[in-house]
């Protein structure tokens, strides 16, 4: 880059949304420029393993047949880790799931397609440039300052995922919420096709998406993950930045830990960690930013709040990239009217709230209040297992049901509070 280059529009970060930005404004015909801090795009994006493929259906033709897919889920498992044993929930969606089908990748892969595919729309992706501050003119953002370089443009898009600094900066958001922010930690084997197929039952290209509670991690309140990737295994887990510092733990335990489990140490006896990642995510326990614009600005994706926790799914990757497709429409839309000003570009707020990322955020605002609970954690997580292991451990004679569960809650949990808590279950989820 020159000392001072002119484009249409910047976009700060590569992730999905910064890059979905990219090809969404490159398509509309503007000179945009994506600008990613890491050395190579996705160096710096930590992610479990799993996206929702409908927004690459409505908006990348032909992605199917091109994108760096690992495999296609088709086993979604919901699994309580006991003390020693473990029990899994499994559903096996229909053969002919089509656009509500999900798929595993490893973000860094796919962002590069991404990113390829921003290109051919005539997009420039520069990895390897940090920008330092936006640049503001008459209180209109106008370009960024990235080391010795200044580039100017119309509009900014902030796609700077949930180290939001440069948003804070413009006072378009406050520090973080503790009940927002996570600590992650994932491990990857290698353990091979057909290990992977035999081990999850399941066939070539086929995967498993599982979703993980109980011991060792419930000490951190954290919850877990398994994605099977072609030849490899993605497990990790997410705790609350504020369980960091109430836990007796080390963070770099909690994989460990997980790991050393025997319903996980059977899933990847015999293969090779190839990767350890520790990162700042986020829960998706939050909602939408007040104001995710200014004068010639506009934030998308995680840094504008889309990403949602439904307390089953976590819905990241899809929802940033449609919170792009809005912003892109409103830059358009500027353009035409001649107008950069906040009051014209605040559409983007209400875009995003009629959308389906701001419904979801409404419809699983509760799902935090049951999710926090300590209970869920660690008196639930005993009494269903103690309860099980009841039913199933047979001796001479056979528990009823009721006996076991009267036996399981006894000195944990009264009928009245077990009530009050299903009761807040099912108003959340």
């Amino acid at each position: 880059m020159s000392a001072e280059e002119k484009f249409d529009v910047i976009v700060v970060g590569g992730g999905p949304a910064g890059l979905s930005a990219g090809y969404f404004l490159a398509k509309k015909g503007f000179e945009v420029v994506v600008l990613e801090r890491g050395e190579d795009i996705g160096t710096k994006n930590m992610f479990g393993g799993r996206i929702y493929s409908h927004v690459f259906d409505k908006y990348y033709p032909g992605w199917r047949d091109e994108a760096p897919v690992e495999r296609w889920v088709r086993r979604e498992r919901f699994t309580i880790l006991c003390k020693e044993g473990s029990i899994s929930l499994q559903y096996i969606p229909g053969q002919d799931v089509g656009e509500y089908d999900s798929f595993t990748a490893f973000l860094s892969k796919f962002l590069k397609w991404m990113a390829v595919v921003a290109e051919s729309e005539g997009a420039l992706v520069l990895p390897g440039v940090k920008v330092d501050k936006i640049l503001l003119e008459d209180g209109y953002a106008s370009g960024v300052l990235a080391g010795g370089d200044r580039l100017t443009a119309d509009y900014i898009v902030v796609a700077e995922g949930i180290n939001t600094l440069l948003v804070e900066e413009l006072g378009l958001k406050g520090r973080p919420r503790p009940e927002s922010l996570g600590v992650g930690v994932k491990e990857v084997f290698k353990l091979g096709r057909d290990a992977i197929s035999r081990r999850f039952g399941i066939g070539d290209g086929e995967g498993v998406a599982e979703f993980l509670i109980g011991y060792p991690i419930n000490k951190y309140g954290a919850g877990g993950f398994v994605y099977t990737m072609d030849e490899y295994v993605s497990i990790g887990a997410v705790m609350k930045i504020g369980n960091v510092y109430k836990s007796e733990n080390n963070v770099m335990d909690l994989a460990e830990d997980l790991r050393s489990h025997p319903y996980i140490k059977s899933l990847v006896e015999g293969g090779t960690i190839v990767e350890y990642s520790a990162h700042m995510v986020g829960e998706g326990w939050g909602s939408i930013l007040e104001r995710p614009y200014g004068d010639g600005l506009l934030v998308v994706g995680d840094a504008a709040g889309t990403l949602v926790n439904t307390g089953f799914t976590v819905r990241g990757v899809d929802y940033a990239v449609e919170s792009s497709r809005l912003a892109a429409d409103v830059i358009e839309e500027s353009h035409g009217a001649g107008d950069r000003s906040s009051a014209f570009l605040s559409r983007y707020k209400n875009y995003l709230d009629s959308s389906v990322i701001g419904r979801s955020l409404r419809r699983f605002r509760k799902v935090p209040e049951v999710l926090s609970l300590d209970r869920l954690h660690t008196t639930y997580i005993d009494l269903i297992c103690d309860v099980l292991s009841g039913v199933y451990t047979v001796g001479e004679e056979t528990p009823s049901l009721k006996e076991s569960i009267d036996r399981g809650r006894r000195g944990r949990v009264s009928i009245f509070r077990m009530i009050l808590d299903l009761f807040t279950l099912w108003r959340s989820l």
